[in-house]
């Protein structure tokens, strides 16, 4: 068990587990948009925007490992440790939560989601509810980072 934690390559599960969620909110959309054919186009892009937007964390770890910058995937939860490519890591999905905010908040992302609720499970299908979540799963990632910054977790499995 401890070699896969090791591995450099452990991110290709997180891009897969990303692209894994694609392809279920294509079957859930499917169905919806033969109901509402005006939906359709809107269902494709927010699909794409899930493995763009979704993968780029995924991509921007996948170059510290790779390229041995960073021992391996426990070392992402040390930022405290100062390693450029695990702090890059960080900034890359705070720069990710500004812009869905702004998205959501100020670009019509919300009714977005919300005219096109039928890719997730639960019920987001007014804009004050997809609102809602994305502010409490903001507000759950900046209390883990702050959580992650303010103690001092040991890296597991050594440093290599």
């Amino acid at each position: 068990m401890e070699q896969i934690f090791k591995s450099p390559h452990l991110w290709l599960l997180f891009i897969f587990a990303t692209c894994a969620n694609a392809v279920c909110f294509r079957v859930r959309a499917r169905e919806h948009a033969r109901e509402h054919p005006e939906l359709a186009d809107g269902y494709a892009a927010l699909i794409r925007g899930w493995l763009l937007w979704g993968s780029l964390p995924w991509l921007v770890m996948a170059a510290g490992l790779e390229f041995g910058h960073v021992p391996n995937i426990w070392h992402y939860f040390r930022p405290r440790g100062g390693n450029p490519f695990v702090l890059a890591w960080y900034a890359c999905v705070v720069v990710l939560w500004i812009l869905g905010l702004y998205w959501v908040f100020r670009r019509g992302g919300a009714e977005m989601l919300a005219d096109h609720s039928r890719i997730f499970r639960g019920d987001l299908s007014s804009p004050g509810k997809v609102k809602l979540v994305c502010l409490l799963c903001v507000a759950a990632g900046v209390a883990a980072f702050l959580f992650l910054l303010l103690m001092d977790v040991p890296p597991l499995f050594g440093n290599g």
